[in-house]
């Protein structure tokens, strides 16, 4: 049985309209870009935070030999530009296209095009700002780009959607998983956004890219909220379900980006941190903002299970 939003329409389409018209002075990348590349680098500074590093505790890491560990660190820098470049083209991009191709039904129709659209640019110019970013570093560091494409959320997004059996089931998948992937994101780049030690360059662009995602996440909120309005409780139970798995994924450690990276290097004892640290990350970085955004988008109560419930039980199955 459908559940009656139009209580809430009219605040929805007043977040949606003034999103759009704050669009040319919000979006960051939308900006004149400073001149990131003209900063000073400084060879002996990380050119990532120490503390997102899956492997940081490690003993075999510890022992490695400085300068691999330099090394390593700057292609922590490339794997999380590329990761986000995967992200922004396979998971990002194909749910701002679903609701400007064919947008669902509802009275903010135009609106949900308008803003869907303003993302799609700006993360055209995320994808940009990613690839000279990684590639910045691999010339000042002289080290061989790292070619890898086998990222678990692209991956697991992939085998989702085959698995599909029906069109409306395809669409909620594209936009759950872009949708939490949006919101999931502020959480990782805050770190490096408020890390003045790493490269300057580096610090710089995530503090770009983390004001344009921060806007992101409310933008995806207000249309998820919209669309959620329409849909039936089957729908919103499959829509939850999706967005909860979508943590999962997005908190995988990407061991298979470092063994590519170990090999490369030679990295002593390598194999060792693969197997000791495997894929899963700590979840409990990113709950508190699943949990605010099911809340937020009424995907909790009317019949269905709290969020606090919902959450926990991801907690639980993760721990398993």
């Amino acid at each position: 049985m459908d559940v009656n939003h139009s209580g809430t329409d009219d605040a929805v389409k007043g977040m949606l309209a003034k999103l759009s018209t704050l669009w040319k002075t919000r979006a960051a990348v939308n900006q004149p870009q400073p001149d990131y590349w003209g900063l000073a680098f400084d060879a002996n500074k990380n050119d990532f935070s120490h503390s997102l590093l899956p492997f940081r505790n490690h003993q075999a890491w510890l022992e490695a030999p400085k300068d691999l560990q330099s090394k390593c660190m700057s292609y922590a820098w490339g794997i999380y530009n590329l990761k986000t470049i995967y992200i922004e083209c396979n998971v990002v991009v194909p749910a701002c296209e679903d609701i400007i191709k064919t947008p669902p039904q509802s009275h903010n129709r135009a609106l949900l095009q308008d803003v869907m659209s303003q993302a799609l640019l700006d993360e055209a110019l995320h994808t940009r700002m990613s690839i000279m970013a990684c590639n910045y570093i691999y010339d000042m560091r002289q080290l061989t780009p790292l070619d890898f494409s086998a990222f678990n959320l692209v991956t697991w997004r992939e085998a989702l959607l085959a698995n599909c059996t029906a069109e409306w089931e395809r669409r909620l998948t594209r936009f759950g998983i872009a949708c939490a992937s949006e919101t999931l994101i502020t959480d990782y780049l805050k770190t490096m956004a408020e890390d003045s030690t790493i490269q300057s360059v580096c610090h710089e662009v995530t503090r770009t890219h983390a004001m344009d995602e921060w806007s992101h996440s409310s933008v995806f909120s207000f249309v998820a909220t919209d669309i959620v309005n329409g849909l039936t409780r089957k729908e919103r139970l499959y829509l939850r379900s999706i967005i909860l798995r979508t943590v999962q994924m997005f908190a995988n450690n990407e061991m298979g980006a470092w063994a590519r990276v170990f090999d490369m290097l030679g990295l002593p004892n390598g194999n060792e941190i693969l197997h000791d640290v495997g894929d899963n990350n700590e979840i409990s970085v990113y709950t508190d903002s699943l949990e605010a955004l099911v809340n937020r988008i009424g995907l909790a109560g009317n019949g269905l299970e709290s969020a606090e419930q919902a959450v926990e039980q991801l907690r639980e199955r993760a721990s398993a």
